[in-house]
């Protein structure tokens, strides 16, 4: 271990404090065999067992403090988890700790020996009153020089609102938090992988980090992310550095919604992608695209204005049906490019010819995903006409307009509910290739 460059006062002179070493917090269920295994293990001074994963993130908070180049990892079994007090909510105490690594890993078996998060899962159950992300990272000056979260299901449907009568997500009256935040956190390497993000009602994530260096990376590889309202948002905190490089990698978007029911709405796909800032090159490959209502990706700024991407070996099928898409290959892309007014749908072939991205391998075919697919009601806003001063876009339909211009519509975002142990895996042989794999969990 090397020395810290502090030192306490023994007598008249000063001793220096060894550096601490790796810490293992292991976290299972109260009574389970997990924990008996856990308790097991633990030796109370690199290894530690705890009920509550809040508990876990004070001790792992309290040792990355004073560690410097150490790495702690939480280990979590497979189970349930409903938080401190049963709030669904996580928070990780601020941390200064730029050389430190965390980890913070779920789906363990009961032996804490492997991890198997698409078939034994670890959820993180939020609550039907949630004031906040279910997983936060607190503070203004929180540093580490990795992060590395993997192997959760986040379902956040208890916190949300559906009318039973039109099938359709309430968003006025359902919640407003993101899954995720890590505020102002600065890192050279954010990791998200072997996740399970689904039904949000807002946002489902957006990771903003600042950029520790002109190196830093952002990682979102093998990821079930489904049925959620502007999925997943690709941008950076503002700071002096922008990352070098943001990757989405081997995830799978399916069923994933636009913001508003309704074609004019300003942020319709499932993944979107900032501005020049957000990264010095974006790849997106070896993605599942399918039945993404708005369309599967959605650059926010055109191949000049917009940060360089990569599309590449990707699967695209059966998005955009908001713009009234037949054709299954369109959908890939979608915006306002040109200056044009209006959002149009790209297939990816059709990006190679006309814009400067670097598109190539890219696929169209069905991947059969065992998912119970509705037909999505849309309406047109302009359609639906004001009525003195109340609020008479489409918003209205969730909660927002009590009075007039509401015009019903079924079947927008209704709640999905899946088997959390039989993931939606494609059935087709030769969609395989694309999005989640479980063989591509890392063990640890």
């Amino acid at each position: 271990m090397r020395a810290m460059m502090a030192f306490v006062a023994v007598g008249v002179g000063f001793a220096p404090l060894a550096e601490a070493a790796d810490l293992t917090v292991l976290v299972a269920e109260k009574g389970s065999p997990a924990m008996a295994a856990a308790e097991q293990q633990a030796d109370g001074k690199a290894v530690f067992a705890e009920r509550k994963i809040h508990k876990a993130f004070d001790r792992a908070a309290e040792h990355l403090a004073g560690c410097g180049a150490c790495t702690v990892t939480i280990k979590v079994a497979a189970g349930t988890y409903d938080g401190k007090g049963k709030t669904g909510q996580w928070m990780f105490p601020e941390v200064v700790a730029p050389e430190a690594t965390l980890r913070i890993l779920g789906g363990y078996d009961e032996g804490f020996k492997a991890r198997a998060p698409f078939t034994q899962p670890s959820l993180l159950l939020a609550a039907e009153q949630r004031s906040a992300p279910v997983l936060t990272f607190e503070g203004k000056k929180h540093a580490l020089k990795e992060l590395y979260l993997s192997g959760f299901v986040f379902d956040v449907a208890p916190g949300n609102k559906y009318d039973a009568r039109s099938n359709s997500l309430l968003r006025g009256s359902s919640c407003t938090f993101p899954i995720l935040a890590f505020g102002y956190l600065t890192t050279e390497r954010l990791v998200v992988a072997d996740n399970v993000f689904m039904n949000a009602a807002q946002r489902g994530v957006e990771p903003l980090i600042r950029a520790a260096s002109p190196k830093t990376e952002v990682i979102v590889r093998n990821n079930f992310i489904m049925n959620n309202t502007l999925a997943w948002i690709v941008k950076s905190a503002s700071f002096k550095n922008i990352p070098g490089r943001y990757v989405i990698q081997g995830n799978s978007f399916i069923v994933n919604w636009p913001y508003n029911p309704d074609p004019s709405t300003a942020q319709p796909a499932a993944l979107e992608i900032g501005n020049k800032y957000t990264a010095a090159q974006v790849v997106i490959e070896d993605n599942l695209f399918a039945h993404n209502v708005g369309g599967a990706i959605m650059p926010g700024y055109d191949d000049k204005a917009g940060p360089p991407i990569t599309i590449k070996n990707n699967l695209f099928f059966g998005n955009g049906v908001l713009f009234g898409a037949t054709d299954p290959s369109t959908g890939a892309v979608v915006g306002k490019f040109n200056r044009a007014a209006t959002h149009s749908l790209y297939s990816a072939e059709d990006l190679e010819d006309d814009f400067s991205w670097s598109v190539s391998g890219n696929v169209s075919f069905d991947p059969k995903v065992p998912v119970a697919l509705v037909e999505p009601g849309v309406v047109d806003s302009h359609a639906v006409h004001a009525k003195k001063t109340v609020l008479n876009d489409v918003r209205g339909l969730f909660g927002l307009n009590k009075d007039g211009g509401r015009v019903e519509i079924k079947n927008f975002a209704p709640r999905l509910g899946i088997d959390l142990g039989n993931l939606p895996f494609p059935a087709e042989p030769k969609a395989k290739a694309y999005g989640v794999k479980a063989e591509r969990v890392e063990q640890f």
